[in-house]
């Protein structure tokens, strides 16, 4: 087969405008929880008050929580800034400064690095600063950074290309095979082998297979996945279909609790776009593949999160834990 890249499928990707001022917002849960949404419509008066043309643009969560609000300014020419804290009642004042050309040392976080684009003094930048510098961001590399409803940036940033690259220059094995020797493993305390997993679902009998994605996060104080969700939901789509074109299913579960509002809408959003795009439906980039992903709400019963009660509330059944083997690699939802 030939091997295609994202660029070469033709798809209709609007350039981003780099000579407008964008200020990004981060409104995930956490940032709305922290008074985001004040301090977004301060900005948007702000802007319309001073008779300024900039665009505003709402993200997920960076990460650093206890930051929040976060609202970052990039101006034509200059590195994206980073400021912390800014209820709504310093926006005026920050805004202020920025466009004069200074910087609020009190609420600066960081910069972004760039190569195209002239740096602020005095400010550190965002792989220096004390909780990023440690960290590889590979699942949360656009989290915060990137626009969650929009399909181009996440193209722009790489998206998709590992889909393309997997649907049309490899077969169902050699992905799972590029899995396995890939050392990936289930975070959830097992640490199975995800190749080991997709190639027992592959090589089952079934005429009809389902992938299920359990973003229940029933646990106290967890939200890795409605991070993720939230902030970069094009991933997560991404992934499952990688996935689902490894074991053969043509239909996909996200199974999520209802209490993540925001999650589901940029999930819908994103499943919305790419099936507008051809990259979920019938005969996606014409491999001959099929994939169809539903929501399916849940209820927020804690027990839902281990994956047998899961698949039973997917099937409509009451939420209970089964006993194991059958793993539900081999017999899982609606007994394929």
């Amino acid at each position: 087969m030939a091997t295609k890249n994202i660029a070469s499928l033709g798809l209709d990707i609007n350039e981003k405008d780099c000579s407008r001022t964008v200020i990004y917002i981060g409104t995930g849960t956490c940032g709305l929880g922290a008074g985001a949404g004040k301090t977004l419509v301060a900005t948007e008066k702000y802007l319309a008050d001073k008779n300024i043309e900039a665009d505003i643009i709402e993200v997920g969560c960076v990460g650093y929580c206890t930051a929040e609000p976060i609202l970052e300014v990039e101006m034509a020419g200059r590195n994206r800034v980073a400021f912390e804290a800014v209820t709504e009642d310093k926006v005026e004042s920050l805004l202020d400064n920025v466009f004069a050309g200074a910087i609020d040392g009190d609420t600066v976080l960081c910069q972004h690095r760039s190569e195209d684009r002239k740096a602020w003094n005095g400010i550190e930048f965002m792989d220096e600063h004390s909780f990023f510098k440690s960290q590889t961001r590979w699942v949360l590399q656009n989290c915060g950074i990137i626009d969650p409803s929009s399909f181009d940036e996440y193209v722009a940033n790489g998206g998709y290309a590992a889909f393309a690259k997997a649907i049309s220059g490899n077969t169902p094995a050699e992905v799972c095979d590029i899995v396995e020797q890939s050392g990936l493993r289930g975070r959830g305390g097992g640490g199975f082998l995800a190749g080991k997993k997709w190639k027992f679902a592959q090589s089952g009998a079934s005429k009809q297979k389902y992938l299920v994605c359990n973003a229940d996060e029933g646990d106290p104080g967890a939200f890795m996945d409605r991070a993720v969700i939230e902030g970069d939901p094009h991933r997560l789509l991404e992934g499952m279909a990688i996935a689902s074109y490894a074991i053969g299913a043509s239909k996909a579960y996200i199974y999520i609790r209802a209490e993540y509002p925001l999650a589901i809408k940029r999930l819908e959003v994103a499943i919305a776009q790419a099936k507008e795009k051809g990259l979920l439906g019938e005969n996606i980039l014409d491999s001959g593949f099929d994939l169809k992903i539903v929501i399916k709400k849940g209820a927020g019963a804690f027990v839902c999160g281990e994956e047998t009660a899961l698949i039973h509330s997917i099937e409509g059944k009451r939420g209970m834990p089964r006993p194991r083997p059958p793993y539900p690699a081999i017999e899982g939802a609606f007994g394929n």
